[in-house]
């Protein structure tokens, strides 16, 4: 696969001052289902002054959240944990609690408007809630690429019913149009 070597116009001069890092992962598990985990990190590059922790130093995590969703092949959600590892107040723990609303839902055409309804709001988490954005698109390049991996297996062990077609990406971006 062949990398671009583009870079974004050049800005105007500028400094750094909040970090936020979101990383997923998607695994395969023992039982054929699959895990999707995310975790969200907030930092300022400077020091400022919390009401319910004091200082908060420069590059220190004052939000940071992990999320774990389990689908099955057809991406319907069947558990779900989070936790609040740090948070500005001594509530925000508690946003966490609800996730378990998530089971039962299937990752599709109008997840996000589903999650806020299950999640979102005064008894959520802003950022778990945005968690879930990442972690549905994390799930389809998971599911999608294993899928993938076990056709690819199966023809190369002489299955001649395996077969690489995949009509749910048509439409779906540039790469796919079909127009």
């Amino acid at each position: 696969m062949r990398r671009l070597k583009m870079k974004l116009p050049k800005s105007a001069g500028r400094h750094l001052v909040h970090n936020r890092k979101i990383n997923c992962n998607g695994y395969v598990r023992a039982d054929g289902d699959f895990d999707i985990e995310a975790e969200l990190m907030d930092s300022k590059t400077y020091d400022f002054p919390s009401n319910t922790h004091g200082i908060i130093q420069k590059d220190s995590p004052y939000h940071h959240m992990r999320v774990r969703i389990t689908v099955d092949v057809e991406l319907k959600v069947i558990d779900a944990a989070a936790i609040t590892l740090v948070g500005p107040y001594q509530i925000c723990p508690q946003g966490a609690q609800n996730i378990k609303n998530l089971i039962g839902l299937k990752i599709s055409a109008g997840w996000k408007r589903r999650v806020q309804t299950a999640i979102g709001g005064p008894s959520g988490c802003t950022h778990i809630t945005e968690l879930t954005g990442p972690i549905a698109t994390t799930a389809y390049q998971t599911i999608g690429g294993e899928i993938s991996r076990r056709r690819r297996a199966d023809m190369e062990n002489g299955d001649s019913r395996a077969r690489n077609e995949d009509s749910s990406l048509k439409n779906s971006c540039i790469a796919f149009s079909q127009s």
